[in-house]
């Protein structure tokens, strides 16, 4: 369980990592190809996926 901790990211923890705003974080989980995790109301973010979305997305910012 604990390589799953560290592989997932809340939100405001992406945002930080990109240097992006809370509200444009929220902005690109509404995309449907962005790959989020919800656990209920809780929306997590893979950092691998993270990595291999922002590899295969053009000019997503």
């Amino acid at each position: 369980m604990n390589s799953l901790e560290n592989d997932l990211i809340t939100v405001q923890e992406m945002s930080t990592l990109l240097k992006i705003s809370r509200s444009k974080a929220y902005n690109l989980i509404k995309d449907t190809t962005f790959p989020i995790i919800k656990i209920g109301k809780c929306i997590r973010i893979s950092k691998k996926e993270l990595e291999s979305w922002l590899h295969n997305e053009k000019n997503v910012l």
